[in-house]
């Protein structure tokens, strides 16, 4: 009889049982972030596996890796664990155990695990060779971490095995190095999103989804990295693998693809990127850009309906329905839009069958499949690999989640590939498609330390040497915040700075170089330009364009005039989008911003623009 043991952990030794995946086989599979009510938060950590079950298209290769796997192997408790197929084998493992939420398989399947479905198998163009589609592990140790985070361990043994002892087989290793290069240089994947446009028009196709690799060397060690991107972007499919092939997989997902408990299946199917602005306000400006985004909404539709008609079958007729409907959900540097369907499983089908039928998911694909398969070995350059496969963690009393593997780096003998895609429809922009697909990659370069992040930035402002400016608000009613905004931009006020920043009634003093916000910049161009009084427009959000750049910013109004006509000595440096008037102006004089810089509903870019006045000023 298998005994379980139970204990408290500490997350400091779970962050070191994670860190030990570098250098031997295991896997971590967390659902870290999301949307409350829809994301079960938890974690499974498999730190000492048993048994290693290797996934092919028509069987398993099971192997202990511990005494007590082989142990476990030569038991009575598994010897009716045969069936046909690989499938079926999973399947009959699981039941040899009592159920428990507990006893379980955790694994990851590649992309080409699509073949286990029966019908696409019969397909001989879609079949491949005889190579490992994924890998599962029984453990003989694992970490759980609950909804409210605390961490646990979870010891199995057999009577007469002591738990602990060395593995049987030290971990493999391939040696053959990955080329380095993109698939595609600068605009190469948005030639091949045209092409796949004429495809969508001339094959019976509702979506397409493809794909491009971008491969980097890497000197840090992929759990080091994991630990960056896992701190910074925690993720509703976070995972770490240690196949033992040589291979680290690790990635932060926004897709946790299905969730099965208690004989009920949801499916949480993501689609439209948008890039998470900086602040509250930034994130507002971003999730209004997803949800006014047609293409992205029609997208997440096509998805949903097609994930219905891989999961109907196998619900209560009826019982499958969309529950959610472009649920906002943030993660730390974009923004998504979620749809939740949920139904009963028929009393003859389970997380298995839902797994295989949901296998290189529509999103991942399009629809409807089989089309669309054909069509992404057509055009894309590279195989995909573990791109688009799963992640699964699969209990003997019937519950499982399956995460879909996106954001990810696959890492081989110092070499990261990282893929990213999207889904197509018949408006797709080819340019909207490759900047997205570039955007998806930012994280992992991040993580291992190849690209600066806004931390970079944000410490450069604060270790730059501090400026002074003179502040002058009097009347002003934010006199206090527009104190504390300067101080955050590293700017000290003092009575004897040779810059001015004026806000409320406060007057410029003459011979000094002036920043004028508000109400005060008003009236310093109303000297030599024309203004009229439009009463109160107080709190109003500004969408803005620097005139430089191009960069787009959000600012806050707060006053009773309009600039009717600026002084011909000013020059307009930004002004709101779709030929709005002007925002800010430069002249010899100072800088007049026509919006309040010391806003909460002001974005980093709005504020920089004031310390880039008090900065030019300062020169002069």
């Amino acid at each position: 009889m298998m005994r379980i043991e139970r204990g408290a952990c500490s997350a400091q030794e779970a962050e070191q049982a994670l860190a030990a995946l570098d250098g031997g086989e295991g896997l971590y599979f967390g659902v870290d972030a999301g949307i409350a009510g829809l994301h079960p938060l938890q974690a499974t950590l498999v730190t000492r596996p048993a048994l290693r079950l290797g996934v092919h298209e028509d069987r398993l290769d099971v192997r202990a890796l511990t005494a007590f796997g082989q142990a476990l192997l030569d038991s009575p408790l598994l010897r009716d664990r045969r069936g046909s197929g690989a499938v079926e084998q999973l399947r009959g493992f699981l039941r040899c155990f009592e159920p428990s939420p507990d006893v379980l398989l955790l694994g990851a399947l590649r992309f080409e695990a699509h073949r286990l479905a029966k019908a696409e198998a019969l397909d001989s163009r879609l079949r491949g060779n005889d190579g490992e589609l994924g890998v599962f592990y029984f453990p003989e140790r694992m970490l759980r971490r609950d909804a409210s985070g605390q961490w646990s361990w979870v010891q199995f043994s057999l009577p007469g095995i002591e738990p602990g002892t060395e593995p049987l087989a030290a971990t493999t290793s391939h040696d053959d190095t990955p080329g380095i290069g993109d698939d595609h240089a600068p605009g190469g994947y948005a030639a091949m999103v045209s092409r796949a446009l004429d495809v969508l028009r001339e094959r019976p196709l509702v979506s397409l989804t493809l794909s491009q690799s971008y491969r980097r060397r890497v000197d840090m060690p992929p759990s080091q990295a994991f630990a960056r991107l896992h701190a910074a972007n925690p993720a509703p499919a976070s995972f770490f693998l240690n196949d033992g092939s040589g291979l680290r997989l690790f990635g932060a997902s926004p897709d946790l693809q299905l969730v099965v408990s208690g004989g009920q299946v949801q499916a949480l199917p993501v689609c439209g990127t948008v890039a998470r602005r900086p602040g509250a306000q930034g994130e507002a400006d971003s999730l209004r850009e997803l949800f006014n985004e047609d293409v992205d909404a029609a997208a997440l539709a096509v998805c949903s309906d097609a994930l219905r008609e891989d999961l109907a079958p196998l619900c209560e007729p009826g019982s499958l329905r969309l529950r959610d409907r472009r649920r906002p959900m943030s993660l730390a540097t974009v923004v998504h839009a979620v749809d939740r369907l949920a139904g009963r499983l028929r009393a003859d089908r389970d997380a298995w069958d839902a797994i295989v039928a949901t296998a290189a998911p529509v999103m991942l694909t399009g629809t409807p499949r089989a089309q669309a398969l054909r069509a992404i070995a057509e055009l894309e350059a590279s195989p995909r690999g573990w791109y688009g496969g799963m992640v699964a963690q699969v209990a003997s009393n019937g519950d499982a989640l399956v995460g879909t593997l996106l954001r990810a780096a696959a890492v081989r003998c110092g070499v990261a590939e990282v893929r990213t895609g999207g889904d197509l429809l018949a408006d797709s922009s080819p340019e909207r498609e490759e900047a997205e697909s570039r955007l998806k990659t930012r994280s992992l370069w991040r993580a291992f330390g190849l690209e600066a992040g806004p931390s970079t930035e944000q410490a450069a402002v604060r270790d730059a040497a501090p400026m002074r400016v003179r502040l002058l608000a009097d009347g002003d009613p934010f006199q206090a915040s527009l104190a504390d905004t300067l101080a955050a931009l590293g700017i000290e006020c003092a009575d004897d700075a040779s810059v001015c920043v004026i806000a409320g009634a406060a007057s410029p003093p003459a011979g000094l170089p002036v920043v004028a916000i508000g109400e005060a910049a008003y009236r310093l161009l109303a000297i030599e330009g024309d203004v009229e009084s439009v009463g109160a427009e107080h709190g109003r959000v500004l969408h803005c364009v620097r005139a430089d750049t191009g960069q787009r910013f959000t600012a806050a109004r707060y006053a009773t005039h309009r600039l009717v006509r600026a002084p011909a000595s000013w020059n307009v440096i930004a002004s709101e989008e779709h030929g709005g008037g002007p925002v800010a102006l430069a002249s010899a004089q100072g800088v007049c911003l026509l919006f309040r810089p010391d806003s909460l509903l002001c974005d980093d870019a709005a504020r920089q623009l004031l310390r880039e006045a008090v900065v030019r000023l300062s020169a002069t």
